[in-house]
């Protein structure tokens, strides 16, 4: 069981393999935002924007880890959305191999390992460390050159397996949550076909969960 939630089997058209939970020492890259959004897409069985919204608080957590304010998390969840959109239409012209398709398969991959950006349009002034401001400008070179090195690292190895805890265990909630959804709805239609009027709406789960509660889920493990 533990080994299926630490990455998928499927290889993804133009990304590789899916992957349970962001890791490294640089931040995000397009590629392991993409890889973490599949993985909750077909394992944890979630929607695209609750996938995005999860893979977000992930990435969030590289973020405040370097000290570089971000853009609103909605914003970050959209950004995610417009790349998840693109990456579509292109797998939707796979078969077609025109010079225009194979010319923007190349840059999408191109692309891939470079710096899945949410940085604040105003990060470079509201930084005051220059040492991490030169982090941001060192991140968004190709390849996202350098790391965080400035992290004890023992403390970055203990937040990553309580991070990996927290996250199975939204994982779980999110597919039992899931299996108990299409119980009550087999039983909403046994009820419908056998003439009962009695039938109850449960709301769905929230997509917007705060940050602050996977912080708090976390700090409390440390």
């Amino acid at each position: 069981m533990a080994s299926n939630l630490r990455s998928g089997d499927r290889n993804i058209y133009l990304i590789g393999s899916e992957r349970h939970q962001i890791t490294g020492c640089k931040l995000p890259s397009n590629r392991q935002v993409l890889s973490v959004l599949f993985y909750n897409l077909h394992e944890v069985k979630l929607s695209i924007r609750e996938s995005a919204n999860l893979v977000v608080r992930e990435c969030l957590i590289f973020w405040e880890k370097a000290r570089i304010p971000t853009r609103a998390t909605p914003h970050c969840v959209e950004k995610i959305m417009k790349m998840y959109n693109y990456w579509s239409n292109l797998q939707k012209s796979a078969c077609r191999r025109s010079e225009t398709q194979e010319e923007n398969e190349r840059n999408f991959i191109s692309d891939l390992n470079n710096l899945f950006d949410i940085a604040h349009a105003n990060a470079l002034e509201i930084i005051k460390i220059e040492e991490d401001r030169k982090f941001l400008l060192s991140q968004r070179e190709p390849g996202r050159r350098g790391c965080l090195m400035g992290i004890d690292m023992k403390l970055a190895k203990r937040e990553e397996r309580v991070l990996l805890r927290v996250i199975e265990q939204e994982n779980r909630r999110a597919k039992a949550h899931h299996s108990s959804e299409i119980d009550d709805n087999f039983m909403d239609s046994s009820e419908e076909s056998s003439g009962t009027e009695d039938i109850s709406d449960q709301p769905g789960p929230s997509s917007n969960i705060a940050q602050s509660s996977l912080e708090e889920n976390i700090n409390a493990q440390i």
